[in-house]
This record gives structure tokens, sequence and C-alpha cells, in this order.
């Protein structure tokens, strides 16, 4: 079947999120490999290295150059900074025995901070609807939690927390993103990457765990494996977030189709594969979640508006 224009970046679009889902169900592999939390920043690093090895071959075939505008090289530094924390604290959610429906749902809700980082750093002012969205949105992620009161909202497991630090960083990385958006993406890995894998390197040797790096015994072989893997994936990631656009995306709905079927499909995983219980509470934050995406995304509620206009006329 011959795919016109909208549907090729749907295409595209679906297979980013594929990636991502794929990557958080690597995420939870690492995590659950892991004899000690060195092994988890052993993992960021190999992934890192991967991303400089691929970003470095693909710029030299495209005949780009890897130094170009300072701010666009500090800005894919500072991603690399970020991405390690967001990274290690990822697999870490899985190393204490965490539900990957619950924390892809946690960090999904990184477009409550992403709001606030619009902001207070590109001046862009959040209006009452807006507002709005970001109210639901804290609903949403409260209702995935079950429901806590007060007391056992101290009492969350750390995994939780954890989640709550990959989605910090993701936001921060969101507005370092949109600062250097016009960088070539493979030059970004290349330095975001190379950052990642010297950071993990000096904290592998800062903690005196350096000699993991040439230790192939027991699970390390496998490690090694999937995080290559992972580090594969993500530089895929990035193709298909390019080919959608090119193939026509508007970045609102593109954006609502990918979070959506990304966070829907990453608890059907947990559920099917891991055993994840299916819950009620799940279902009420997903849907909570879609309608604060729609409220807080100017471009999405137009669409919305436009479709409910065209449906009453």
């Amino acid at each position: 079947m011959n795919l016109n224009v909208g549907e090729k970046w749907m295409k595209w679009t679906l297979y980013e999120a594929g990636t991502k889902t794929a990557v958080k169900i690597l995420q939870k592999v690492v995590g659950n490999i892991s004899a000690s939390l060195a092994h988890v920043f052993l993992a960021t690093m190999i992934i890192g290295l991967v991303q400089v090895i691929t970003g470095y071959a693909a710029v030299r075939i495209k005949g780009i150059k890897l130094i170009g505008d300072r701010v666009d090289i500090l800005g894919s530094c500072l991603s690399g900074f970020f991405a390690v924390f967001a990274v290690v604290l990822g697999c870490g959610v899985f190393y204490y025995d965490g539900d990957i429906g619950v924390s892809t749902f946690i960090i999904a809700i990184s477009i409550v901070p992403g709001a606030l980082i619009d902001r207070f750093f590109f001046n862009h002012r959040l209006n009452r609807r807006e507002w709005l969205g970001v109210a639901v949105a804290i609903l949403a992620g409260y209702a995935i939690l079950g429901w806590p009161s007060l007391s056992e909202f101290a009492k969350l497991p750390l995994w939780v927390w954890l989640s709550f630090g990959v989605m910090l960083s993701t936001a921060i990385n969101q507005g370092i993103t949109q600062k250097v958006k016009k960088i070539d993406p493979f030059v970004k890995n290349f330095w975001g990457g190379l950052i990642t894998f010297l950071l993990c390197v000096v904290i592998l040797l800062a903690i005196g765990k350096s000699s993991i790096i040439f230790d192939f015994s027991g699970s390390t072989p496998k490690l090694w494996a999937v995080s290559a893997l992972i580090g594969l994936i993500v530089v895929g990631m990035w193709a298909f977030n390019l080919l959608s656009y090119k193939g026509g995306a508007s970045i609102a709905i593109k954006k609502l189709v990918m979070f959506g079927t990304y966070l829907i499909s990453t608890m059907i995983c947990g559920i099917l594969f891991f055993g994840e219980p299916a819950s009620a509470d799940k279902g009420v934050g997903v849907i909570l979640y879609f309608a604060a995406f729609a409220l807080m995304d100017k471009g999405t509620w137009e669409y919305i508006s436009r479709l409910w206009n065209g449906i009453k006329n």
C-alpha cells in the first residue's frame, strides 16, 4: 500500500515510539542483570560509547564538521551530562524493581516541568488553559501512584523517586534541545555521547570500580551486549524523529501520537512480559494524561478544536 505524506510521518512517529519502548524494556533488563549500581554506570558508559562511534561515523560519511557553533556544542555536552542522570536513574528504577508502566508515566509528565522551563527560560507565558493542564497532569500522576495519602506518599518506594529524577532530567534536556534545535543530530549524538562516556568513566574511577570495565565475568558480557543495543536504538530513535518531521508532521500532533503510543505500549509490555498489575488507576492516569497534554499543548488543542468544529458542522 502506498503511503501519502500524512501517513508517512505517522509511520516514522510510531517507529520512534517503538524505539523508545524498546529502550525502556532493555533498561529494565539492564536493571535486572546489574550486580551493583556501578554496573548501571558501566551500562550508561557503553551507551555513550556507541553514540560517539555511530555519531562520528555518520558525521564523516555526511561530510559535516564536528566543531561548529560553540553554543550548539555546549548544549550537546550539557545534554550528555543530564543524559547520564536520566539513563543511570532510569536503569536504577529497575535495579530497585520498579514498575515499567508507572515509571514511564512519571517520565511522560515531564510536560509539567517542561512547561515551567518554557515559562521562565523561553518567556512562554502559561494561560489559564495551560495551567489547568498542569493541574490535570499532576492529578494524573497522583492517580497512577494509587491515590496515596500524605503519609503513604512519604513512604513511596525508592524507584518512584528515581523516576521523578528521570522526569526532571528529561525536562531539562528538552529545554536544552529547544535551545540547540538546529544542530545536526549526529553531531549532537557525538558530543553528548562523549560527555556521557567520560563522565561515567570518571565516576567509576572515583568510586573505585573502574575494574569492572575490563571484567567480563558473570552477567557483564550480557550487560555489554544489551547496553550496546540500547545505544544503537537511541541513534535510530534520532533518525525516526527527523524523518517524521520530513514526512510532514506538525510538532503538536506528532508529540501526542509519540508519547501516547510510548506510554500505552510500555504499560502493555510491562503487563504481558514482566507480570506487572493492570489496575484501574493506570487507566485513569492515562486518560488524564491525554487530557493534560491537550490542554497544555497549543497546537494539539487547536487541532482537536478544528476536529470538533468539523464534527459539529
